[in-house]
């Protein structure tokens, strides 16, 4: 049975020893001067915005607001929630006014957010290619690609990042470390839209990893 197609960005799956990944983030700010939105489940890199919270400020791994590859950047980490505009981190309270629930929660381009970022050098994430990645590749690197933003994504506040499989290598200097298949009975491998489990080959915490 073919694959459904949803592209939902990165979901941290477990520790690289095999412990699954339990929930653990550490919160960042998005800084009021960054341009472009940013989804749960976005890969993000350290900003050079200063912080005004003092939390390490944050920005997507997207450049742009279409689509496009990205292969350069060092990745802290992948945006596991958002906070609500009402809690203040800082101080520990919530300001005044009412919260909707229901309400997907993104972080909007030019609004200062809190965001909690799965930062662990160490994680394994599962995550959509949108080809046929082949059983070949597995072991090398590849790039991560983003769909150009829609209402949908608006909608949901889900990641449009993706893994592009088009050609990896054992080059470092791409973002993805490609180590298999997600098991998973609904999805078929090798095929259009597999889910793949992957590394980040460049941490803001560690070392490069170089394919094999």
């Amino acid at each position: 049975m073919a694959n459904t197609s949803r592209v939902n960005g990165f979901k941290p799956v477990k520790h690289q020893n095999g412990s699954p990944y339990n929930g653990q983030a550490n919160i960042y700010e998005f800084a009021v001067g960054e341009s472009v939105a940013l989804f749960v489940g976005d890969a993000v890199l350290r900003s050079t915005e200063a912080s005004t919270s003092g939390y390490v400020t944050v920005k997507t791994l997207a450049s742009a607001a279409t689509a496009n590859d990205v292969s350069s950047g060092v990745i802290q980490g992948v945006v596991v929630g958002i906070l609500n505009s009402k809690v203040d981190p800082v101080t520990g309270k919530m300001t005044a006014g009412s919260i909707a629930l229901d309400t997907p929660q993104y972080a909007v381009a030019g609004v200062k957010t809190f965001v909690l970022v799965a930062d662990a050098i160490d994680l394994v994430y599962e995550i959509q290619s949108t080809a046929s990645y082949a059983l070949a590749d597995i072991g090398l690197n590849a790039d991560v690609g983003v769909l150009a933003f829609t209402t949908s994504a608006l909608t949901t506040g889900n990641s449009a990042m993706y893994v592009n499989a088009t050609s990896p290598t054992a080059s470092a200097s791409r973002p993805l470390h490609v180590i298999g298949y997600a098991p998973r009975v609904d999805n078929e491998a090798p095929a259009a839209n597999q889910k793949l489990l992957v590394q980040f080959t460049t941490h803001a915490s560690g070392n490069a990893i170089v394919g094999v």
